[in-house]
């Protein structure tokens, strides 16, 4: 069973909850944190000490106090930079959240081992998915499984989200080019990305770009 496992929870009940829970039924060292920037900071020294982490758990939202400066605002943010840094870690997202673009979002894009809806099952669903992720095998909970299951859901390949999250910073469209071009991302040219917005807004049926980018962000379709 994993050795040393790391929680990303703002929500001081639902991170006891889950400490407890996994604690009673695990040998595992449990830590937790309150936000991304910690739990970054956590997984690096615990790497830098030859002691990684061999399971994250991670909430998807974070409410941020206002007075900090903030690195990393959302567990997608976190998972994509724990696994530039540690890939063989195993992840599992503990959420609220159960929008099927999301939950596929997250095992195409981000290669998640397992996704858990909260709710009244949520912490036993938990268990499942930390007996399975360890096992070798991924796991949904019924909710997320259904959402799985749904074959209508719009999907941005690759590309098409390092573009919309450029312009989501306030990039321009000839800045994207330069920066495709120099990442050697094609097409690059400003022409071809002109014309991949404007595909994008006819599925998305955006009017503009602004609501293009509000669109697929409220799907969680872009970090």
């Amino acid at each position: 069973m994993f050795k040393r496992i790391i929680i990303a929870e703002d929500s001081d009940s639902d991170n006891l909850g889950i400490v407890s829970s996994i604690s009673t039924s695990t040998e595992a060292t449990v830590d937790n944190t309150q936000s991304c920037d910690k739990t970054l900071s956590k997984i690096k020294e615990a790497i830098q000490k030859g002691e990684p982490y061999d399971l994250l758990i991670s909430d998807l939202s974070f409410n941020l106090d206002a007075r900090i400066s903030h690195k990393i605002t959302s567990g997608k943010q976190l998972i994509a930079t724990v696994k530039s840094i540690q890939p063989d870690i195993k992840i599992i997202v503990f959420s609220g959240e159960d929008k099927p673009a999301i939950v596929k979002s997250l095992f195409e894009n981000h290669h998640i081992n397992g996704y858990v809806c909260k709710g009244l099952y949520g912490l036993s669903e938990l268990k499942k998915a930390i007996t399975q992720v360890y096992k070798g095998n991924t796991f949904s909970c019924p909710v997320s499984k259904h959402a799985l299951r749904q074959n209508n859901v719009t999907q941005l390949d690759p590309y098409e989200i390092q573009l919309l999250q450029l312009l989501a910073n306030g990039y321009k469209q000839d800045e994207i080019s330069h920066q495709f071009a120099e990442k050697g991302i094609e097409p690059n040219s400003k022409r071809s990305i002109e014309d991949r917005i404007r595909k994008l807004r006819q599925d998305f049926d955006a009017k503009t770009t602004i609501q293009l980018i509000h669109l697929v962000d409220g799907m969680g379709l872009i970090s």
